[in-house]
């Protein structure tokens, strides 16, 4: 039976930062895990969050999360939709093809997904293999890694401030992107002085080949109707939002919409607290989320990890993921360290099955992964800078570590401790 209540909510009162603030749209921006679950729990229970005003929960797919991952957020959607009525939508990254300036080309943007797995009978279902990861990666042309995140900046942030720009237009459902045609018009050779033109000296080869995967994915991005991905969905009428619309999208800023972002940062993680809080302070550590005012309540009121698993623990249902074993958000993250990689291996090696091979569950798809995206400076023609000759540039950087290193440290007995100082702890944010 499916859960319909939740228990012991701890008492809580929302400070509005300014008193216009509670006239704003809020955003619950979810990640999946038990903090930003017991958050959004926190708001609904308290009266916070109000359909009408245009107040949203949303879930960025990676496509490479856990599958009790994927489980735990279709409930809690269940449960916000059934009983508190706010909608609660899951949005992936996706690419669709389109002319610019003459030339067919590649553009970044999201689709809606249903809170089940795609499949033929289900073509809008949410993707679980990968496939939205690998799609970032092969429209960049690199991995990211520690110092360019494009991991959180394309998948997560500016999709979600994509999607807000057409939710707060306050219409019933987004419009179609992209061409008519069945298959990519994408031209190898206008690809290839594209990339030139852009300052790109990959030789050509190598850069067609990692632009094969995001040629393949789809051409074009239906018209999608709210109502078809969140069952809660209401046409809002929020004057405040009308106002703020051009033609069928809002406008974000200033001069635009402003909205209240709420993430669900711990009081005993407040280095990740005060990276969030520079990061939309509109100072010299700014990224420029014009009109996004964050609000971290779980940080503010002192919640930490033992009151996560307090909390969770005296519900009827919970993430079904050992909190020790580092599984939460996308399974194999480099930014989660060296010595919870070691943990998440040995735990997913353990419960591979033939259903998880070749998934972001079986490390063999990030070996390939880092194999196909990385740079290969050697491959490139490009002079090797670093005094040991690594001419490798994968998600860890240039410091000998991969994810086979990783992959066949027990069975070639390599002592991993040596990587400690050049793998940092986990400090992902968002």
């Amino acid at each position: 039976m499916r859960p319909t209540y939740i228990k012991q909510i701890p008492e809580f009162e929302l400070k509005y930062e300014a008193h216009s603030h509670h006239e704003l749209p809020h955003v619950v921006k979810f990640s999946g895990g038990r903090s930003s679950g017991l958050m959004l729990f926190l708001l609904l229970e308290s009266g916070v969050l109000n359909a009408e005003r245009g107040d949203v929960v949303v879930f960025n797919n990676t496509s490479t999360e856990h599958p009790r991952t994927y489980d735990f957020t279709m409930r809690c959607k269940e449960i916000v939709e059934g009983k508190y009525g706010i909608p609660f939508f899951w949005i992936e990254f996706q690419t669709y093809e389109d002319a610019r300036s003459g030339t067919w080309v590649r553009i970044p943007s999201y689709r809606l997904v249903q809170s089940i797995p795609e499949s033929a009978e289900c073509p809008d279902g949410y993707h679980w293999r990968g496939e939205v990861y690998e799609e970032l990666l092969s429209f960049t042309g690199f991995v990211p890694n520690l110092f360019h995140r494009t991991c959180t900046s394309h998948l997560k942030l500016e999709t979600t401030r994509t999607f807000l720009k057409d939710w707060f237009a306050c219409q019933s459902g987004i419009e179609r992107l992209g061409h008519y045609g069945k298959t990519s018009r994408l031209n190898h050779d206008d690809m290839y002085e594209h990339h030139l033109k852009n300052k790109g000296s990959v030789p050509k080869h190598i850069y067609l080949a990692k632009k094969a995967f995001v040629r393949s994915r789809p051409v074009s991005r239906p018209d999608q109707q709210y109502e078809r991905f969140a069952k809660a969905f209401k046409q809002v009428s929020n004057e405040y939002l009308v106002e703020k619309r051009i033609g069928n999208r809002a406008q974000l800023g200033e001069d635009g919409v402003e909205y209240l972002a709420f993430v669900g940062l711990r009081s005993d993680e407040m280095r990740r607290v005060t990276k969030v809080r520079k990061r939309n302070s509109g100072g010299p550590h700014s990224v420029g989320y014009e009109g996004e005012h964050v609000y971290l309540p779980l940080s503010d009121i002192g919640i930490t990890s033992q009151d996560i698993d307090d909390f969770w623990n005296e519900q009827d249902w919970n993430l079904e993921l050992d909190p020790d074993d580092g599984l939460s958000n996308c399974t194999y993250c480099f930014l989660k360290g060296l010595n919870k990689l070691k943990r998440v291996h040995s735990v997913l090696s353990e419960e591979l099955d033939q259903e998880l091979e070749n998934t972001p569950c079986d490390i063999r798809w990030w070996v390939n992964l880092e194999r196909k995206y990385g740079r290969d400076l050697t491959a490139e023609n490009r002079k090797v800078r670093n005094a040991e000759g690594d001419d490798f540039i994968g998600f860890f950087g240039n410091n000998r570590f991969t994810y086979e290193t990783l992959s066949t440290a027990e069975k070639e007995n390599t002592d991993l401790s040596a990587f400690e100082s050049s793998i940092l702890p986990c400090d992902c944010t968002d």
